[in-house]
């Protein structure tokens, strides 16, 4: 094993049940997108299954890999998805979102009257993020034609908050307006066919009562990461969030090094001192990003030691001057904690200039994932298969 990853499903069941009681009566959905954070999707999804209302995944892949492990709980797919795609999400029972009147429509109301049953869907309005979802200003009209055509069940209509996070609170007050105006021609036929209306993701479901509405899509935080430092400034204490993931590997050779002498590829990095240097055997093709060249800290022997160097495709490297006990074989912690210290994934994204979501999204399905939980209800191998 060159390199680890070790989910606590305790942890992500924990963090489902304290956002699931923080939103209440609003129904709490976990999104499973991007290998559910990168955590393992199927296992995720089966942790999860008896806490959510129901889950949400981007690609029509994600959503039949659910159904195959077993999940039978409401997914909605929220990307785009093929026309050849359609048949087996039908017969899977998956809800589509769905953001215009053009060809795919007919598409998808051909494949539910040739299967006999209509197909489920969610509509989505552009309030703000510019991204996908019917105008906001023309929706009504669109709406009203989805609620007439037998072909289609509309089980929701939603849209998505694009400044939450950073405390945009005007635009965010903007959108919701917005989206409130979209829908305000149907309220009556919309409530009394019981549409889900949703809107917050994890920063405004922690954030804001108002805009979790029937039910909130939480990501970020079922896997214990904070949305960004502005929430969790916020909202802690109140709310205690577990991260459920940690990341492993060690090293594989420590070197003694003179002074002035390079290390890696470039000469970027020259030791100042006599040192010892660690190398890891993963590198950006295993998801450390190549943007910690030279930054960020990983824990050896529970001390924060600094990557130096240039990162390698398959390899990086590690000063251990500090862990002077260090040595080939020992545990080193790029996420998670080792002792008193402790990495997150937004220390390590903000290190390489970017953001907790994208550390954990980019996590090679490749790497082997452990799961751990609680030994009553563990299965005899303690692990569940990814």
């Amino acid at each position: 094993m060159i390199a680890e990853l070790v989910v606590d499903l305790d942890a992500l069941r924990a963090n489902a049940g304290r956002l699931a009681s923080l939103v209440a009566p609003a129904r709490y959905t976990a999104v499973l997108k991007a290998n559910a954070y990168g955590h393992g999707l199927a296992a995720a999804g089966r942790a999860l299954a008896d806490q959510a209302a129901g889950f949400c995944v981007y690609g029509a892949g994600e959503a039949l890999a659910l159904r195959e492990a077993g999940i039978e709980k409401p997914v909605l797919v929220l990307g785009p998805v093929e026309p050849d795609e359609l048949p087996a999400l039908h017969a899977a029972g998956a809800a589509l979102a769905l953001w215009s009147e053009g060809a795919f429509l007919g598409e998808l109301c051909d494949v539910a009257a040739r299967r006999g049953a209509p197909f489920a869907v969610h509509a989505k309005i552009d309030t703000g993020v510019t991204r996908l979802g019917l105008d906001a200003g023309r929706a009504a009209p669109a709406l009203a034609r989805y609620l007439t055509r037998s072909e289609l069940e509309l089980r929701g209509v939603f849209t998505h908050l694009a400044a939450v996070e950073e405390f945009e609170l005007g635009f965010t007050q903007e959108q919701l307006a917005r989206f409130e105006h979209a829908l305000a021609p149907l309220d009556a036929l919309l409530r009394e066919r019981r549409v889900c209306r949703h809107a917050a993701a994890s920063a405004a479901a922690m954030l804001f009562p108002a805009l979790r509405l029937d039910a909130v899509r939480a990501g970020i935080a079922t896997y214990g990461i904070w949305p960004s430092a502005q929430t969790r400034e916020a909202v802690a204490p109140g709310l205690r969030l577990v991260p459920a993931l940690s990341w492993h590997t060690k090293l594989v050779v420590v070197r003694e090094v003179e002074a002035g002498r390079s290390v890696g590829y470039g000469c970027t990095f020259h030791t100042a001192r006599p040192s010892r240097i660690g190398l890891l055997p993963i590198g950006y093709a295993e998801g450390i990003p190549r943007a910690l060249s030279g930054s960020g800290m990983v824990l050896v022997r529970g001390r924060r030691a600094p990557l130096v160097g240039r990162v390698c495709m398959n390899m990086a490297f590690v000063d251990v001057t500090g862990v002077p006990e260090a040595r080939p074989g020992d545990r080193v912690t790029l996420l998670g904690r080792d002792g008193e210290e402790r990495i997150d994934a937004n220390e390590l994204g903000a290190w390489a200039g970017t953001i907790g979501y994208e550390i954990v999204a980019r996590l090679p399905e490749s790497i082997p994932r452990r799961y751990l939980e609680s030994a009553s209800i563990a299965s005899p191998k303690s692990s569940v298969p990814s």
